[in-house]
């Protein structure tokens, strides 16, 4: 398969490994092909097709044919802003992911997963929340998806006494999967298409989300912070949203108490994090550790690809859970179609259950897909306003990574456990102490291969800024999830971060730091990155993003939004939405709390509807 043939290739080139780790890299490769989507193997497969034809012009082989040296210089000569060089990232991605998972590598890093989860002694949960019987013909409601929205709703309606069926297109996950799983073979199953969504525009932005009961808040870092007083002001600006404020506080305060927020204590920061405060200490910023749902965190640092001690409290094991005992129905493997609509209601939906197509009718249907899948399941049903898909907010995101003079260890902790946010007024811009488990983090700094084993004494801070630009869901998407742009303006603001994380590092004690570009360009100092900065292109920073919202927005009237203020659909007097897709225009920081808090209100409505 021209796949494997590619990735091997790839790797002969970057890594110069022996034959015996090779052969490791080659059984772990086999291991992954059968997790991959039919559509992320269409994907890759066409990528890697692309790449082997590329040098036959000027080195008049293919790229699996060449000698391992003469590929590596075929690669040296590329152009950072070519797509080709895009392909070359994104297959670097998989394959560095895949060598990861090879014992020889762990050993070679002081990285011993299976140990630490020995000695954590985590006690396994056999319960499953999923629903062993067919779904009813008939629920008062009908919730489909169970991220930070549908969840909250689901569990709201049910506490009230009505019917309600949940269904969640991905799988439900086990204790024991998060415990004997290697996170990067948890991100291959638990995000949608095994993480390889990306938006297309310049740059092209990696914009991963999940697929699995919980959704996204499953698979997220748990950072939870209530939207500032601008954010509100924004919304009220561009869509005549004027929220009430004592309904708002009071919806946060609910769901910060079953979620248990409160900040990270000292016990689990982490190395990382400890970085991130000793710079900010010499240089006077505004930190602290973050807020997060923390109820029994034993610190293993895989927040982002399920909990393994379930310390982090999420969707399914509060609100679902509790929910799943006053009895809803919840359905997993489960992807509604369509909406069905006659005479302007929702009558139910029209969904594969386990691979078996049924019809569910419902007194009141709620979506919340989320925002990248919501407005294509609106659109599909028929629901017709100018608004579906447009309006797109993320989160760019990206990554400093430095080399310290000492052992930072940077994947034990909680994963992100700090922030500064002396950026944030003037910029929209929050520095965030992250460190991914090794082998995961597509857009952090690009580390020299030589510095590829002293993954022990790399820190990396986070740059999450909140986008002016805005992007949109085509009708017919041919690339990518959704097409986006990034503005000048939030270019420069992710600049600032880069700036400020490469001083808050180089205060710390950093040897080297690495900008976040596609080409490793090791810096020794921050004025180093600044005059990098003002010489490189746009196309060869490394971004991703979270956080998608706004695509059904909520406004005054139909002109300008999706849903009235109740999270009602215009023209649908019995179809809600409730999910980052109806946030009226950005949240500037992390939305989880904020979705979940306005979700509740709109349960709220619905449960005097009914």
């Amino acid at each position: 398969m021209v796949l494997q043939r590619v990735l091997k290739s790839l790797v002969e080139a970057r890594l110069e490994l022996e034959s015996s780790v090779m052969s490791d890299f080659i059984v772990n490769m086999d291991k992954v092909m059968p997790i991959l989507s039919p559509s992320s193997k269409r994907f890759l497969s066409i990528l890697s097709i692309l790449l082997d034809i590329s040098p036959i012009l000027s080195k008049f082989k293919p790229f699996t044919l060449l000698s391992s040296s003469k590929r590596k210089e075929w690669i040296r000569e590329i152009n950072a802003e070519s797509l080709i060089y895009d392909i070359i990232n994104t297959l670097d991605t998989v394959a560095l992911a895949i060598y990861s998972l090879t014992p020889r590598f762990q050993e070679s890093i002081g990285y011993n997963r299976l140990k630490t989860m020995r000695e954590a002694k985590i006690e396994e949960r056999d319960e499953k929340l999923t629903y062993k019987h067919k779904p009813k013909s008939y629920y008062d409601v009908v919730v489909i998806g169970s991220g930070a929205g549908g969840a909250i709703v689901a569990w709201e309606l049910a506490r009230r006494g009505f019917s309600v069926a949940l269904f969640e297109a991905g799988p439900e996950p086990s204790t024991r999967e998060f415990i004997l799983e290697h996170p990067i073979i948890r991100a291959l199953k638990y995000y949608w298409d095994n993480g390889l969504t990306f938006t297309w525009g310049t740059p092209t932005i990696h914009l991963p989300f999940g697929k699995v009961l919980g959704g996204t808040v499953t698979v997220n870092s748990g950072t939870l912070f209530r939207a500032p007083e601008e954010a509100l002001r924004i919304w009220y600006k561009e869509t005549g949203f004027n929220i009430d404020s004592s309904s708002l506080n009071s919806a946060y305060s609910i769901i910060e108490d079953k979620l248990k927020v409160k900040p990270v204590p000292e016990s689990l920061l982490g190395g990382n994090a400890l970085v991130m405060r000793n710079g900010s200490k010499i240089l006077g910023l505004k930190h602290g550790p973050t807020r997060r749902p923390i109820e029994g965190c034993m610190g293993l640092g895989e927040c982002a690809f399920g909990c393994p001690s379930s310390g982090k409290l999420d969707m399914r094991q509060v609100f679902i859970r509790e929910a799943v005992s006053m009895g809803l129905h919840v359905f997993t493997n489960s992807m509604v179609r369509k909406i069905i609509m006659r005479n302007d209601r929702a009558r139910g939906v029209v969904v594969d259950v386990n691979g078996v197509r049924v019809n569910i009718e419902s007194k009141i249907t709620v979506v919340s897909a989320g925002a990248l899948n919501t407005p294509r399941l609106l659109r599909a049903s028929g629901i017709s306003n100018r608004n579906i898909g447009k309006h797109l907010h993320i989160h760019p995101a990206t990554g400093v990574v430095a080399l310290m003079d000492y052992k930072v260890r940077g994947w034990i902790g909680t994963m992100q456990s700090y922030y500064v946010e002396d950026l944030l007024t003037e910029y929209k811009t929050l520095l965030l102490a992250t460190f991914p488990p090794p082998g995961l983090g597509y857009s952090a700094g690009s580390i020299s291969l030589s510095d590829l084993y002293k993954y022990e004494y790399l820190a990396s801070i986070g740059v999450q800024t909140s986008d002016d630009n805005t992007g949109y869901i085509a009708s017919k998407q041919i690339l990518g999830i959704a097409n986006y742009n990034l503005s000048i303006i939030d270019l420069e603001k992710i600049k600032e971060g880069i700036i400020l994380s490469s001083e808050i590092l180089e205060a710390a004690g950093a040897k080297k730091i690495y900008p976040p570009l596609k080409k490793a360009h090791p810096a020794s100092s921050t004025s180093e990155v600044k005059k990098l900065l003002k010489v490189v292109s746009p196309k060869i920073f490394k971004l991703s993003a979270y956080h998608p919202m706004s695509t059904a927005r909520i406004g005054r009237d139909p002109e300008i939004g999706v849903v009235d203020e109740k999270g009602r659909v215009y023209g649908y007097d019995n179809l809600y939405i409730a999910d980052a897709s109806i946030i009226p225009s950005t949240t500037i920081v992390n939305p989880q709390l904020t979705v979940n808090a306005i979700s509740l209100i709109i349960a709220d409505s619905i449960a005097k509807e009914l």
